[in-house]
């Protein structure tokens, strides 16, 4: 037998091993069970006492031990290596193998090492083309010189196990994301007499889920909250810097902060985190009453307002740059109005930006769509229609919040939470309808005082602690209003000697009362004579 006859018969079963290393039964697994399964393999490959796989986290600039065979304890503990650090940081960081004959006498960062008494160890890179997605190490209970034959043949396996890793772990990324995304996207978007309220979010084809968000929820002083966002990246870490700003922002707003200490607030928050990130958010805050938009933005693209006689601008460019990418001075609100028959858009630049256009391009898109009223598409949906549904060109994930407001009819129905923290919003909606249909301002604020009262004894009385509902009715006539608030609880005794004030403001405030109460709930009917 030849020398080359020789040398291929060596070849042989490292060959075999090899194929084994990413066969396709591998493809079925998790990432967790393919991570076990490749290291027993490659443990027995390269005849070791110990293997252990180390991924790395981009956002904290450090390996994460995600398998181990033999020294679990690096998985169990959460071992973090800093990149360029220790043993496994500098093949990393250095991108090439690395072999310690003597752990003893070697710089080592993670103590586990020398506690399971591994004498020599080899470490080598995962790489899927020239990027560095972790380490993988094998190490041996005896003193061990690993030749150049051992790192080419680690190497060959870690190149093979690299690609199944890769695959594995974005497949676990987008799972994460797009139900983390879904988690913290709004279920469903409020009703709100007088305003048509519409959303919608696509991810960009074929790429992991972005950042893009929108919310919308009361303010303590009744105002509508608008918010629309963009994360910068895509991924689980996207979606994870998204889920801390939104929860964040819904925070210091309902702490009665302005607008623009909001967003100061966000940003602090975010830069002191450390999160590497940058994120775009515009924050509406609409005032049912005034119709009149506060806003402030920070680096996000301006809102399209569609007016009343059909024309059109852009409002609300932003006022400082994006959050977390400096320490701002400072985001400056600004007021625009919002007339019955007006329309906002609210998007993030996934909507209009395609490669190869600037951006007033896409602005010029945007203002010239048709966005023409559809029975049965949404302000969004027409909006996704028209600008983004049938553009090839477009690479980004797309989010869209819209409000279309609308004239309210003599008649007004409300479904309400018994909340007292949904009486600000309440007070707000009954005001705008009975400014549409004329009713000056001391009689206006009447009525709605005395409905706020009726809704809080509905809250208090029937319902106490636990959760329910109360409606209110309305109906104008050229005559008189009437109101009529009614619940399905049972009503309680008052508590204390100094409450129960309620109907005698009730009573000194509209000309009828009728308070009806029975085993099916209270009805209270508010009646005013027009002035």
């Amino acid at each position: 037998m030849t020398d080359y006859e020789l040398r291929e018969l060596d070849k042989q079963p490292a060959d075999a091993s090899l194929g084994e290393i990413t066969d396709s039964a591998l493809a079925y697994l998790s990432l967790e069970d393919l991570l076990v399964e490749l290291l027993e393999r490659i443990r027995t490959l390269v005849q070791a006492d110990t293997a252990a796989i180390l991924l790395v986290d981009r956002e904290r600039g450090v390996l994460l031990a995600r398998a181990a065979r033999g020294i679990e304890e690096e998985v169990r503990q959460g071992v973090q290596v800093p990149l360029g650090r220790g043993f496994a940081g500098r093949v990393a960081a250095e991108a090439r193998p690395i072999a310690i004959e003597d752990v003893d006498h070697a710089d080592i960062h993670n103590p586990i090492l020398r506690q399971k008494g591994i004498r020599s160890l080899l470490g080598v890179p995962l790489m899927v083309g020239d990027r560095v997605i972790g380490v993988l190490h094998v190490g041996t209970l005896q003193r061990r010189s690993f030749d150049e034959s051992d790192r080419r043949l680690l190497q060959a396996a870690a190149d093979r196990a690299a690609r199944a890793i890769d695959d594995a772990q974005l497949s676990e990324q987008r799972a994460m994301t797009e139900v983390l995304q879904r988690y913290l996207l709004p279920d469903t978007l409020p009703v709100i007499p007088g305003l048509e309220i519409s959303a919608k979010y696509l991810p960009a084809p074929g790429a992991g889920v972005g950042g893009d968000w929108y919310d919308v929820f009361s303010l303590p002083d009744g105002r509508i909250a608008l918010v629309i966002g963009d994360i910068a990246g895509r991924g689980i870490g996207a979606a994870a810097v998204m889920a801390e700003a939104r929860t964040a922002l819904r925070a210091y707003a309902l702490e009665r902060h302005s607008l623009e200490d909001v967003l100061a607030l966000l940003n602090a928050l975010i830069i002191g985190a450390g999160r590497r990130r940058s994120l775009s958010v515009a924050m509406f805050a609409l005032d049912l009453e005034t119709d009149a938009l506060d806003v402030v933005s920070a680096g996000h693209p301006p809102a399209l307002l569609v007016r009343p006689d059909g024309t059109r601008e852009l409002v609300a460019a932003a006022s400082g740059p994006p959050l977390g990418s400096k320490i701002s001075s400072g985001y400056a609100a600004e007021s625009v109005a919002f007339p019955l028959g007006s329309a906002l858009l609210l998007y993030t630049d996934g909507l209009i930006e395609r490669r190869g256009e600037t951006l007033d391009d896409g602005f010029a898109r945007l203002l010239e769509a048709s966005l023409i009223r559809d029975a049965n598409l949404s302000l969004a949906d027409r909006a996704f229609r028209d600008l983004a549904a049938n553009d090839s060109a477009a690479e980004d994930d797309v989010a869209i919040l819209a409000v279309e407001s609308y004239a309210l009819g003599d008649t007004l129905h409300l479904d309400t939470d018994a909340d007292p923290t949904h009486l600000a919003s309440l007070r707000r909606i009954v005001a705008r309808w009975l400014t549409q249909f004329g009713v000056d301002d001391a009689q206006r604020f009447d009525i709605t005082l005395a409905c706020s009262e009726a809704a809080a004894n509905a809250i208090e009385h029937a319902y106490g602690p636990r959760d329910a509902t109360f409606a209110l009715d309305g109906h104008v006539t050229a005559q008189a209003v009437e109101v009529v608030v009614s619940d399905r609880g049972r009503w309680r005794p008052e508590r204390q000697t100094d409450r129960g004030r309620g109907l005698q403001l009730m009573n000194a405030l509209m000309d009828e009362v009728i308070v009806e109460r029975g085993e099916q709930g209270t009805t209270v009917t508010l009646r005013a004579l027009r002035k």
